[in-house]
């Protein structure tokens, strides 16, 4: 069986209901690759007679009892074969594999033997290798005589093969090399880690288990090999408080487990320990030792996106909480530079633009604490996070259903799904989200559970929805079906797009049917009572929108920081956007929190929460001829002032977007220096590129 057909059973039998969509997402392929690969394995259940997989108008694959049966059959079988016949991609692996392990030149001819291929095609993996290493900083060495190496930073060496073991589930692989260097089994070291984890009280998202094990597995052999990062490891900031934490014991206890502690330096025993911190969970009631500093972290964090968001906490405490068991762990792989995959960040960015655009700009300050820019997948993470404060659904007074989400992949993922779910069903009693392993644990009566796709779960008693972490609207509007049907909800049913969509083909030509078909949906959610927020384009504001030429002040000049915000706020009061008790809320909170709204160097964004006296979404500028000290030690004094007034916590953000790309425009400081009239702003906002 090629190994490409033995992954595609896998998934086929460990995830019911998949899409060819979803395949294409797991898997990394093109819609042709996901179709050919299900050609494959339909020639094999033509061999034996057995019903073809089927894939409906929706992209649903469907595959009968029979057939699945019958390859669990083939699949048993090829797992009792002595080796794989890998592909080019999993060849390249095992390669790099075999040079991480080897602290010596590695022939051409050991490369063919090991994997039982020609010279050609060894050569051609090899050059293929060689370019993946330079993206990695990492150089491929040739020798004639001896070989190959791998030269590099060790740090760059190591996280290149965490990226491998990250994004490359190549089970077979890594099991063969394992076979092949008599390294620890898999099922032995699962066991190993499991128990001490469970002594030493740390949970690991369930995910990213699977691919410690095989990074603990290959780190302690190159380790042991006599490969040591102490110098690197040694210079990073803060890095004693590791010695201080129980990750740090857990990983002690565990290489005590091998025999293997005396060929580790301590700084080896911290580099392990922070990839733990990396994929488990931060308990916020833990009192180690830089539990203030990631406190003082993540409460900078909060405020910084309250204020470029325009948007308030209503659950300041639960926020913290969430976001806190998620940094912790994120400050660690970003100061150690360990990778990370987020199988969701593009459709984050997708359903989430405008918040997304938001988060990253409130990290960018932070990124002076790793050396480099916070990568897509952290933010996308984080953005998961920020979702939660847009929780707005109604809420029944007696609740009609216990409902439990159950997710695989970390709080992230648990937490967007969860206020999601709770907005497309208020009439749900919502149990605090959990993983997988903890089920066994919930006392409370359930009548429904909703379950990430790839969550490893079955219940015969409790009706499962499988649910994509990050829905669209299409997904919402298939999930608001399912679950009438399942808990038999007699209530109005929403209209069928695809009838409606019959309809409309009957008397004119569509020219895009897949953005109809998607507005449809999103629409149809919008009608219904019960439906949630839906990040959408349709009737999005522009700044040009809410800044009126009255709203800008040119050539101020104010007695003090008081008098500049009431004076700042004097358009927008004067033209009914907001009442005299919002200015005075924005000065009390200022006076509690002394210059908390400079956002940037001569920046200020001065808010208050809607409900203290907003009555219409609009923006005002005000230019100082004289800047002032708002009581920021770090960006004062203050030159310009942008006043907001948000009726809630998302209509807004597409202009707080926009307003953050102006705010990088050195061109659009020097107009506001030299207008004579505040039309020319208005001018210049209305035809930035960047922006509209």
């Amino acid at each position: 069986m090629e190994s490409n057909t033995y992954k595609t059973i896998h998934l086929l039998l460990n995830t019911p209901n998949i899409t060819i969509r979803e395949m294409i997402a797991t898997e990394n392929l093109t819609e042709r690759q996901a179709r050919y690969r299900i050609t494959k394995v339909n020639e094999l259940l033509k061999a034996e007679n057995k019903k073809t997989i089927t894939i409906l108008k929706g992209n649903k694959i469907i595959l009968s009892d029979e057939s699945r049966n019958t390859l669990e059959t083939m699949l048993s079988e090829a797992l009792t074969a002595e080796r794989f016949l890998f592909d080019k991609e999993e060849r390249i692996v095992y390669m790099y594999l075999l040079l991480f392990l080897n602290l010596e030149y590695i022939s051409l001819n050991d490369f063919m033997d090991n994997l039982s291929s020609s010279k050609s095609t060894c050569l051609m993996d090899l050059k293929a290798l060689e370019q993946e290493l330079t993206k990695n900083g990492l150089v491929l060495d040739y020798n004639r005589t001896r070989g190959y190496f791998i030269s590099g930073s060790e740090m760059d060496i190591r996280r290149a093969m965490m990226r491998l073991i990250i994004y490359n589930r190549f089970t077979n692989v890594y099991n063969t090399i394992i076979d092949d260097y008599h390294l620890d089994l898999y099922a032995y070291s699962k066991l190993v880690i499991q128990e001490l984890a469970e002594k030493n009280n740390i949970q690991f998202v369930e995910d990213r288990l699977h691919e410690f094990i095989y990074i603990f597995t290959f780190l302690k052999a190159r380790i042991q090999n006599g490969c040591s990062a102490a110098k690197e490891i040694e210079k990073l900031p803060n890095i004693d408080i590791l010695s201080t934490t129980k990750e740090y014991h857990f990983t002690h206890d565990l290489l005590l487990n091998y025999r293997h502690l005396e060929n580790f330096k301590s700084a080896d025993i911290k580099y392990i320990s922070s990839w733990i911190l990396g994929i488990s969970y931060g308990d916020i009631n833990d009192h180690t030792q830089d539990r203030t500093y990631i406190f003082d972290l993540v409460d900078k964090i909060m405020g910084r996106f309250e204020l470029l968001s325009g948007a308030h906490y209503t659950n300041t405490i639960d926020i913290f909480r969430q976001l806190y068991c998620h940094f912790r762990p994120a400050y660690y792989r970003l100061l150690f530079k360990l990778p990370i995959f987020n199988p969701l960040t593009d459709n984050v960015k997708n359903e989430y633009r405008e918040l997304y655009e938001i988060v990253s700009e409130t990290m960018r300050p932070f990124s002076s604490l790793f050396g480099e820019d916070i990568p897509d997948d952290e933010i996308a993470y984080l953005t998961m996070h920020f979702a939660t404060i847009y929780s707005n659904c109604k809420t029944s007074e007696i609740p009609q259903r216990n409902a439990l989400v159950v997710c695989s992949n970390g709080v992230g993922s648990s937490a967007i799904l969860y206020n999601e779910l709770k907005r497309m069903f208020p009439y749900m009693n919502f149990l605090a989200p959990i993983e997988v392993s903890q089920l066994k644990n919930i006392d409370t009566p359930i009548d429904i559970i909703f379950a990430t796709r790839f969550a490893d779960i079955s219940r015969n008693d409790i009706p499962i929805i499988r649910v994509n972490p990050v829905m669209t609207a299409e997904e919402q509007y298939q999930v608001l079906h399912s679950v009438r049907m399942q808990l038999n909800i007699h209530e109005p049913n929403i209209p069928s797009v695809d009838n409606i969509l019959n309809i409309i083909q009957k008397y004119a030509d569509i020219k895009n049917i897949e953005a109809l078909k998607n507005d449809l949906h999103s629409y149809m959610i919008h009608m219904d009572d019960h439906a949630g927020m839906v990040y959408t384009t349709e009737n999005e504001k522009h700044l040009k929108d809410i800044i009126q030429p009255e709203y800008i002040l040119l050539h101020q000049n104010f007695i003090n920081w008081k008098h500049a915000i009431e004076i700042s706020y004097s358009p927008l009061l004067k033209h009914d956007c907001i009442t005299e008790e919002y200015i005075h809320h924005t000065i009390k909170e200022l006076e509690n929190s002394p210059g908390y709204i400079v956002i940037a160097p001569h920046i200020a964004l001065a808010h208050s929460k809607p409900e203290n006296g907003a009555k219409k979404l609009a923006m005002g500028i005000s230019v100082l001829d004289t800047p002032l000290k708002f009581g920021n030690n770090t960006n004062d004094p203050v030159k310009y002032i942008f006043s907001l007034s948000a009726l809630d916590n998302h209509t807004h953000l597409h202009c707080m977007n926009e307003l953050l790309s102006l705010l990088n425009n050195q061109q659009f400081f020097d107009l506001l220096e030299s207008a004579a009239d505040s039309s020319d702003i208005i001018s210049f906002i209305s035809s930035n590129k960047e922006i509209i």
